[in-house]
Order: structure tokens, then C-alpha cells, then sequence
């Protein structure tokens, strides 16, 4: 089996910067697994790297779908997956990233999707439905729940269900690399990232919405896109309370990505030091040398 690296971790966790390291390394080239990064002009919001980041090393599955499409599951994989093997094939080494634990899942243990058309009728009945009557009718269903709870992924994961084939047939060796920060780190990361990329994040969606974006797909997304939408809908009594709001989503939304990959199987969890990249590095090379 060709070999596949991945890295997850929190959001904010440094994820973007260490897949960049390591490509550089050992020639590598990255696969994103976010959810929220394969949309068009969503930048800010999704957290893309930026335009130097790029040119560090070589990125995939960024901006390949319209805002306001439809993007399913199957969608990513097969997307990834002829991302990888390109990879593959010029000789240099695939590095997925991302903290979308369903999309990095998917790759790593090789779901069995099949493509399925979405039953309007029943979608409809779906979206009359609460957040909390989606997550209830989830467990109803025995679906384990993503660490992005939004109800277009619920509605999603409930038309889904039972769709899988099993078992899953792994393509390629992987190990995980998972960057480990303190609890109290992690949160001083996501309020200074949130702090940094707020007046941008507040344009962005300010521009989408004057182009025709609907706000009921921005809020869809979740996190930032929607507290954002929301933000200009008047929702919030100032702008401390919408800031206060999202930074405690975004900590219970690290709470979940925590949650989901400690359920991982031989993740590597490397502590966010000074030798992070040189301790991800040793384990990568351990990895690729194994017969």
C-alpha cells in the first residue's frame, strides 16, 4: 500500500503551518480535509492559508466548489482521493491536514460511499426540524456525531444513513500525526487567531452577502461564517457579545474535534513545542522506512 501522512488537531492548533514543514521536508504536497476550505471565496471564514503560504508548498482541494452547491461526503473523498494518487505518481509524498474529522476519516479508513440523491420530500420534513431534533433523531439512528454540528450536516448524515457498505477497504498505509496543546494554550490560540482575523472575516462576509450569497447557506457553514451573519443581522446587543458568543462556540467546538479524534485509531498526539516539527518528522521517518 502506498503511504498517506496525515495531521490533525484542534482548530487553531497549527495544523496549516506544521503540513508545511513537513511537505517541505520531504517533498511533499498537501491535501486540505476541511470542510469549509473546499468553498470558493470563503477565506477568511474557513481559515485558508494565505497566498505565501501556497507558494510554500503545493495545496489541494481549496476553492473547488461554488458557495451555495451542494457538497457531500462521497464528493470529498473521491476529490481526495485522485488528489493523493497525483501526488502519488509524480514520486512526491501526500500530507492530508485539516480538522474535519469526518473528511480525514474517510480517507484514512477507506469508507465505502455510495452516491446518493438527496429524497426532497424527506429533506424538506428534515429541515423543519431544530438543531436538537436533528441530533436527537442522529442518535436515534446510531450516526456518530461530527465534530461540526451544523444542521445541513446532520440533515446530511440522517439521508445517509445505512448507505454505507461494509467493510471499508483502506487504500493506503497511514500514520497520524495529532498536535497536543494545554487546554488553557489551545484557547488563548483561538481567541488571538479569532482577534487577528476578525475585521477581515467581518468584510468577507459583508462583500458575499452583497453579492447574492444567501445568509441562510453562510449560516449553514457554522462558526465563524454563520456567528458573522448572524452578526450583521442584528442578533447580537454589540459587538463584545457576538465576539464573547463565538469564542465560546469555538472552545465547544474544540471540545468536539477533541472528543472525535481521541476516538482515533494509532493517532500520535506530538506536543505543540519547540520540537514539534522535528519530533513529527522522526515518527514520519520511522514510518516511511518501515517494510
Amino acid at each position: 500500500m502506498e503511504k498517506l501522512v496525515t495531521v490533525v488537531g484542534l482548530t487553531s492548533s497549527g495544523k496549516s503551518t506544521l503540513g508545511i514543514e513537513l511537505a517541505k521536508y520531504f517533498n511533499g504536497e498537501i491535501i486540505s480535509a476541511d470542510s469549509r476550505q473546499v468553498y470558493k471565496n470563503l477565506d477568511w471564514c474557513s481559515g485558508k492559508v494565505d497566498e505565501y503560504e501556497k507558494k510554500q508548498a503545493p495545496h489541494h482541494l481549496l476553492d473547488v466548489v461554488e458557495l451555495g452547491k451542494q457538497f457531500t461526503l462521497f464528493d470529498y473523498q473521491n476529490l481526495a482521493y485522485k488528489a493523493i494518487d497525483d501526488v502519488i505518481s509524480r514520486g512526491k509524498l501526500p500530507i492530508l491536514v485539516g480538522g474535519t474529522g469526518l473528511y480525514s476519516r474517510a480517507i484514512v479508513e477507506g469508507y465505502n460511499l455510495t452516491e446518493t440523491k438527496a429524497d426532497e420530500k424527506f429533506r424538506v420534513e428534515l429541515e423543519k426540524l431544530s438543531k436538537e431534533e436533528l441530533i436527537d433523531k442522529c442518535k436515534q439512528l446510531h450516526i456518530e456525531l461530527p465534530n461540526e454540528i451544523t444542521s445541513r450536516r446532520l440533515i446530511r448524515l440522517i439521508e445517509t444513513a445505512g448507505k454505507l457498505k461494509k467493510p471499508n477497504q483502506p487504500k493506503y498505509d497511514v500514520i497520524q500525526i495529532g498536535i497536543r496543546w494545554s487546554r488553557e494554550a489551545i484557547y488563548e490560540r483561538i481567541k488571538l487567531r479569532l482577534e487577528k482575523r476578525m475585521p477581515n472575516m467581518i468584510e468577507e462576509i459583508k462583500n458575499l452577502i452583497s453579492k447574492g450569497v444567501s445568509t441562510e447557506f453562510l449560516m449553514s457553514l457554522g462558526l465563524e461564517a454563520k456567528f458573522v451573519t448572524e452578526y450583521f443581522s442584528g442578533k447580537f446587543d454589540g459587538y463584545e457579545t457576538f465576539f464573547e458568543e463565538l469564542f465560546k462556540e469555538e472552545r465547544h467546538f474544540a471540545k468536539r474535534q477533541q472528543t472525535w479524534f481521541n476516538k482515533e485509531k494509532n493517532l500520535i498526539w506530538i506536543d505543540a513545542d519547540e520540537n514539534l516539527t522535528r519530533n513529527a518528522i522522526y515518527e514520519i521517518e520511522k514510518f516511511l522506512n518501515k517494510k
